[in-house]
């Protein structure tokens, strides 16, 4: 987890001070780069490795993510969650994440949080991808799980 890049896949405009919109996808990549496993060093380390690995990174060396966003070019498709845009596409860095806890169980205070990609500050606007709208009710039916289930789940 604190070693892997992981990507939006739904455009959104970033709108500029003057108006102009810069469409792109965010991506969240690593400080210190990307570390992979091949299956085998995945499977001897166990199902819970990711969470203990986070755990013990965040508690030691620090856990931090370079929040970028990946621009987007004329004819890029923006409104499909199945297409990426290619790979010389250039970044642009929006900002820094920093773990700095992580919380012991699933009884955490995010339990009580919930995503809704619609939900934007001022300056950012969806793609008009019918599947941003269509995420709102699983994501309210997972966080009515959470609430009514706790930390069973």
């Amino acid at each position: 987890m604190a070693k892997s890049t992981t990507g939006g896949v739904h455009a959104f405009a970033f709108v500029d001070a003057n108006g102009n919109k810069h469409w792109g996808k965010w991506i969240f990549e690593p400080v210190g780069g990307t570390q992979g496993l091949s299956d085998d060093e995945a499977k001897a380390k166990g199902t819970d490795f990711l969470f203990d690995d986070l755990r013990q990174r965040v508690a030691t060396t620090g856990v931090a993510f370079d929040f970028n966003l990946q621009l987007a070019r004329e004819g890029d498709k923006l409104d499909s969650a199945v297409s990426p845009l290619p790979d010389d596409r250039p970044k642009v860095t929006l900002g820094r994440l920093t773990v700095k806890s992580v919380s012991p169980d699933s009884s955490g205070p995010c339990v009580t949080i919930t995503f809704v990609p619609t939900n934007l500050p001022k300056g950012i606007e969806p793609s008009n991808d019918t599947m941003l709208a269509a995420r709102a009710a699983p994501y309210a039916i997972g966080l009515g799980r959470r609430l009514s289930e706790g930390a069973k789940q």
